[in-house]
């Protein structure tokens, strides 16, 4: 096992970069074809490893890139977002295969209410992706925070989504 050729490094990490900026210009139709698979898995995990829970849309595991899309094309649809990505750490364990963690930082806002409803988060994606077709695609994602905080609306209506199984965002 060994870190990739730099050509490899550079493509990924452009691929990495579409994600974030992708999900941030709510894009979603870009994903499938040009950072993803169609067959990509995605793991948003919370602090405790268990997967996220967003009240009435169920937990953040999806089995496709349509799945994917499908809920955060609907979730962020009024939502403020950006995602800040660090630098990766790249290691090649197949010729078609590489292993990366990258560092994040997300940031949720509800753009009416500023900074009176927010999440701020971060902590690692562990990702491996794929060459196919002669290009680098993204197949296997879990994303694993290492702490989130939301200001004291949010957790408000973060509760009140869980417990009564509806969304407010």
């Amino acid at each position: 096992m060994s870190l990739p050729p730099p050509d490899v490094i550079a493509a990924i990490t452009r691929k990495k970069a579409r994600y974030g900026r992708y999900a941030d210009t709510k894009q979603w139709h870009k994903y499938e074809g040009d950072v993803s698979l169609p067959s990509t898995r995605y793991r948003f995990l919370d602090v405790s490893g268990a997967p996220l829970r967003v009240g009435g849309f169920g937990v953040l595991v999806f089995d496709s890139t349509r799945t994917f899309t499908a809920f955060f094309t609907r979730f962020f649809a009024n939502l403020q977002t950006l995602h800040n990505i660090g630098p990766g750490d790249f290691e090649q364990v197949r010729a078609d295969e590489v292993k990366v963690v990258w560092g994040f930082e997300d940031q949720l806002l509800v753009p009416p209410l500023g900074a009176l409803a927010e999440i701020r988060g971060g902590g690692f994606y562990y990702e491996t992706w794929r060459l196919t077709g002669g290009d680098w695609f993204l197949h296997d994602l879990e994303m694993k925070r290492t702490y989130q905080k939301e200001t004291l609306l949010v957790k408000f209506a973060l509760s009140l989504q869980n417990l009564l199984g509806i969304s407010f965002f």
